[in-house]
């Protein structure tokens, strides 16, 4: 039994999914004493909001290139060339850090009309609330910038106790911003805690880098064969990894239109619906990813396939059922976490459809997860950035169209929709694709040992 379960599972993913549900069971506490201190106010609908812009141009600027580029590359040079690898990485974290510190400056210089535009539905007061809360966390994406390549080094090594602690560390200085700083300085509190969660965020994972015998040095190598490579990679990926963000920046943007507190209700509901997602959609494919990385460097067709069935298979059937067990629990889930202090019984209520709304899409949200890193592994960005726009122009339009029927549940709804298409489509397309590149590879094979 343990050893079909071992075949089954990813090695890692234990590791990742304890820490991971550890991560969003404080996320459930952040969310309480959000709830309790803010209640669904114009305060926390500020900060949800400014929130969206440093982590959307972090997505597009740093996270993209190394979701789809860094760890097959990464995993690549460690057979060729350890010596190379290392600089390869030091090149990567140097690019991630100058190209967030410009942004960090550029958010702070503008964040007036950038929150006119996210959120076009507030008042001048709120606007410039949220401004003020922008230029704060504007800090964080330096900090994040560095994490995340280090982390995607972590995770092509396998070290996940590290990297799935960061996310833990990260919540815990938000919850401490809440309950020590609010008091004092409101929600500008709680954003001053989510900065040092960042750092804190960061720390862990450069430590572990450290124990790893990795060795820190800013290089400016923009032009080797592999930075090149990656940025060609990331590029369509510039587009396509930041969707999701730019999805629920659209969200806010129709929430804001909402009665107040809408921002905060879609927020709210999404963090409950993405606990199962994160738990066993992104925990087995970041575990699997590596895996299948490694088997297409070793042109392995079988391995590949079997690998990817098993993971697909695990992560939609569990998914599926966590699905189901979150709507039937999702009121006494939201009156527990949520209720009480400035939250009240209607925002309960709210609250509770929009997450069961959300639920539906709760299967295809995980499994896109694997399939798009089955697509990273082949070093392809393009058919998955291709998808997820098509997804982000249905699950958009539709929650549009929809919105003056079925108000805040037409957001969730269209939300589903979209991943529902971009699944089926992500599914055909992956299977055309590793036909395609190891009949290629078969070719080049035969045609080297007729030349023999």
């Amino acid at each position: 039994m343990k050893q079909r379960l071992a075949k089954l599972i990813p090695a890692g993913s234990l590791v990742l999914g304890i820490t991971i549900l550890i991560s969003y069971l404080l996320g459930l506490v952040r969310d309480h004493y959000f709830a309790q201190v803010f209640g669904a106010t114009r305060a926390l609908d500020a900060y949800n909001a400014a929130f969206l812009i440093p982590d959307l141009l972090f997505n597009i600027l740093v996270a993209s290139g190394i979701a789809a580029a860094f760890i097959p590359i990464l995993t690549e040079l460690l057979k060729l060339d350890v010596k190379r690898a290392n600089k390869y990485a030091n090149s990567v974290i140097t690019a991630a850090i100058g190209s967030m510190i410009i942004t960090s400056i550029i958010i702070i210089i503008f964040a007036d009309p950038i929150s006119a535009l996210v959120v076009p539905g507030f008042n001048p007061e709120d606007r410039a609330l949220v401004a003020k809360i922008l230029r704060l966390l504007s800090l964080s994406p330096i900090f994040f910038g560095i994490s995340n390549a280090i982390g995607a080094m972590l995770v092509t090594k396998r070290r996940f106790l590290f990297y799935g602690l960061s996310p833990i560390l990260y919540n815990l200085g938000i919850i401490g911003g809440t309950i020590l700083l609010a008091p004092r300085f409101g929600i500008t509190g709680v954003a001053l805690g989510t900065v040092g969660g960042a750092l804190l965020h960061f720390a862990v994972r450069f430590w572990d880098a450290r124990r790893s015998g990795f060795i820190f040095s800013l290089n400016c190598s923009f032009r080797t064969a592999e930075f090149k490579q990656t940025l060609k990679l990331m590029l369509p990926k510039m587009l396509g990894h930041p969707i999701e963000l730019a999805t629920f920046w659209a969200f806010t943007a129709i929430s804001s239109t909402l009665v107040p507190g809408s921002v905060a209700v879609m927020s709210f509901a999404r963090n409950f619906e993405s606990v199962p997602v994160s738990l066993i959609g992104i925990t087995i494919a970041t575990t699997t990813f590596p895996i299948l990385a490694l088997a297409i460097v070793d042109r392995s067709i079988d391995r590949f396939r079997k690998i990817l069935k098993n993971s697909f298979l695990l992560i939609f059937f569990t998914s599926i059922a966590a699905a189901l067990v979150t709507f039937w629990i999702k009121e006494p889930l939201v009156r527990i976490a949520l209720g009480g202090g400035a939250f009240t019984t209607s925002d309960i209520a709210r609250t509770a459809a929009t997450l069961g709304m959300f639920t539906l899409a709760i299967p295809t949200e995980a499994s896109i997860q694997l399939l798009a890193r089955a697509f990273y592994a082949t070093k392809n960005t393009i058919i998955p950035v291709a998808l997820s726009v098509v997804g982000f122009v249905i699950a958009v339009g539709g929650a549009y169209l929809l919105v003056p029927r079925y108000d805040i549940l037409a957001l969730p709804l269209g939300f589903f929709i979209g991943s529902a298409v971009e699944l089926i489509f992500l599914a055909v397309l992956i299977s055309a694709r590793t036909r395609r590149l190891f009949s290629s590879v078969s070719k080049n094979e035969q045609s080297c040992y007729e030349r023999f």
